[in-house]
């Protein structure tokens, strides 16, 4: 744990009217309600309902976000067109369009509705935009289309065909994007899709073979690889999913066992290394008990799926039911889901009223995960008003916290479109995860506070750090987390000279060895009696200490005055680098770095 003077140093250690349904006490942490921008003049007047909101954040600059939605929902599928909305300063104000060049109703594209819209972004800041083209009045035949842009979101590119149905009964549907942002990975940038297949080949008991199909793209979405069709036979919800290794997970909800041929709804995953190439054996993630809302049509039969940017565990919450009660659950692994956690509720809704549309996202050291979910506790009774709840875990999803009210206002859901399975807000919505104390994470839903349903977004600031103890949860199994000599805070289990604590403070792995086996490499600079020292650290540390100390002989130590720090957030979100400056004098000596376990903070 020393520092010597010299060049290369070691460490070792809205506009618009309100209706107000319900009083509204705001917590500090979550911000007022933002709509995304005036409805688009070119949408028909009795076509101004927005569904199904999707929300993504930028890898390369977290003040930029980019959220996507149907414009002009239909009663019996799809929409008039499908808009998107960008904020380049983290959420506060937003720039709204529709995507060009789509549909016929507004501006001669060749298709006569889109719907089902998400979004990406590459680590060039490419936004892609996912969607689907919809041919027939009804709908009858659909074609997965990506648009992009280049230049951050200002000019949207011609749509790319991806996949195109070949006939009323592969009418492709439910399409998920993913790209992955983990730089110096095999597949770093690649662009992945996921889609249900339907065909016109019947099963034992009934179905239509009806597959999730993935393609993915390697230079920016002009290409695309071979249909890859999952083995599941029934299914829906293909949602990808990018690990820190560049590997890949896709998710889905599958109708059939096919063991047994017999009905049963799961939700189950399939693991490929090569990141879409070629895939694993199904593995089983849960076994939902149905919960569908009485009054609107929801995403009964989705889920919501997101991974850390560090450990890369996998992160998941879907509606249900536990026995009679409406339930939001959340299950997690730690193993690329080979296993998973018994499935526990999140929501804290009273007199078993509904809950629905659960989306999740995870800050990207793992520890902080956010739940959004349409919730009744606020309804009068007859299950018309609606609001948005949040969910939050401080350790990865081990404990929660009480359930916080994110919308001022309860939304009447006689407002939205009615659909032949209730009043239509959306199957899905979209939280992006905050990624420290300043950058929120920003939760995307419809609300009908405007007198008509709109996109709205809130941010939620993060209100407390990381700790050791759910850092050795998301990483050690149960049996692990036993044997102090593996997982306890003086551990190094990769030989690379970091102990788990240490690894724990610096972001880096307890598993992968960094390549220096006497510490962490520290920038150093030696300037007439000055020197700067520079280290990295996991950004929202919220129980580790910092303490400089000098010796002239190695032997003993003295505390440092607190000197000033200067601190940098690195590209990867993850980490910040602290640099700072000491006078020294001419006679040479010694610099350590101490860390040390400090009390953690409830609150930030």
């Amino acid at each position: 744990m020393i520092l010597r003077h010299c060049k290369s140093l070691l460490l070792a250690a809205v506009p618009g009217w309100l209706v107000l349904v319900n009083a509204f006490a705001a917590t500090s942490k979550i911000g007022p309600g933002i709509r995304l921008g005036d409805d688009p003049g070119l949408l028909p007047e009795n076509r101004r309902a927005q569904a199904e909101p999707h929300i993504i954040r930028s890898p390369i600059d977290a003040n930029v976000l980019v959220a996507t939605f149907q414009e002009g929902r239909f009663p019996d599928g799809g929409a008039v067109d499908c808009g998107y909305s960008i904020s380049r300063d983290g959420g506060r104000t937003w720039t709204r369009e529709l995507i060009p060049q789509i549909t016929k109703p507004v501006d001669g594209g060749p298709f006569d509705r889109a719907t089902d819209p998400v979004a990406a972004i590459d680590l060039r800041g490419a936004v892609y935009l996912n969607m689907l083209g919809v041919m027939g009045n009804p709908p009858q035949l659909s074609s997965v289309l990506i648009s992009k842009s280049v230049d951050s979101g200002t000019r949207f590119s011609t749509p790319m065909h991806v996949a195109v149905s070949l006939s009323a009964v592969n009418f492709l549907d439910k399409n998920w994007m993913a790209i992955n942002t983990f730089a110096g990975t095999p597949t770093a940038n690649r662009i992945a899709l996921a889609f249900t297949y339907p065909t016109s080949t019947n099963l034992p008991v009934g179905f239509s073979t009806q597959p999730i199909a993935t393609t993915f793209s390697d230079d920016g979405g002009t290409s695309w690889s071979e249909l890859n069709f999952l083995k599941a036979l029934v299914c829906i919800g293909g949602t990808p999913v990018f690990l820190p290794d560049g590997g890949m997970a896709v998710f889905y909800w599958s109708y059939l066992n096919e063991t047994s041929t017999a009905s049963e709804n799961r939700i189950e995953m399939a693991f490929s290394r090569d990141g879409g190439v070629s895939y694993e054996a199904a593995r089983l993630v849960a076994r939902p008990v149905i919960h569908d809302d009485s009054v609107a049509r929801d995403g009964f039969n989705l889920f919501s799926v997101a991974t850390d940017r560090q450990v890369g565990a996998l992160y998941v919450t879907y509606q249900g039911k536990d026995l009679t009660t409406p339930r939001i659950f959340f299950t997690r692994s730690i193993d690329l889901g080979a296993t998973w956690s018994a499935p526990v509720p999140v929501n804290d809704t009273p007199a078993a009223r509904s809950v629905f549309n659960p989306a999740i996202a995870v800050s990207p050291d793992g520890q902080h995960v956010s739940i959004i979910f349409y919730d009744k506790r606020q309804d009068s009774g007859l299950g018309n008003f609606v609001d948005l709840y949040l969910a939050e875990s401080f350790d990865g999803g081990v404990t929660w916290e009480p359930n916080a009210r994110v919308s001022e206002v309860s939304s009447d859901l006689r407002l939205a479109p009615l659909t032949d399975r209730g009043r239509m807000l959306g199957d899905y919505q979209a939280i992006a995860a905050d990624v420290d104390f300043e950058t929120s994470a920003v939760a995307c839903w419809i609300d009908t506070r405007t007198g008509s349903p709109d996109p709205f977004v809130a941010r939620i600031q993060r209100e407390r750090g990381t700790t050791f103890d759910a850092w050795r949860k998301l990483r050690f199994s149960t049996a692990e987390l036993a044997e102090v000599q593996v997982s306890g805070a003086d551990a190094d289990p990769d030989g690379d000279g970091l102990t788990n604590f240490a690894e724990y403070a610096s972001g880096t792995e307890p598993r992968r060895r960094d390549g220096n086996t006497q510490g962490l490499i520290v920038d150093g600079k030696l300037a007439p009696e000055q020197i700067t020292l520079q280290y990295e650290r996991l950004r929202v540390l919220g129980d580790v200490g910092f303490a400089w100390e000098m010796s002239s002989d190695l032997k003993n130590w003295s505390p440092v005055s607190s000197p000033s720090e200067r601190v940098t957030p690195l590209a990867d979100m993850l980490r910040e680098r602290v640099s700072v400056d000491f006078s020294v004098g001419g006679t040479g000596g010694f610099f350590r770095l101490r860390l040390s376990p400090v009390p953690s903070a409830s609150a930030r």
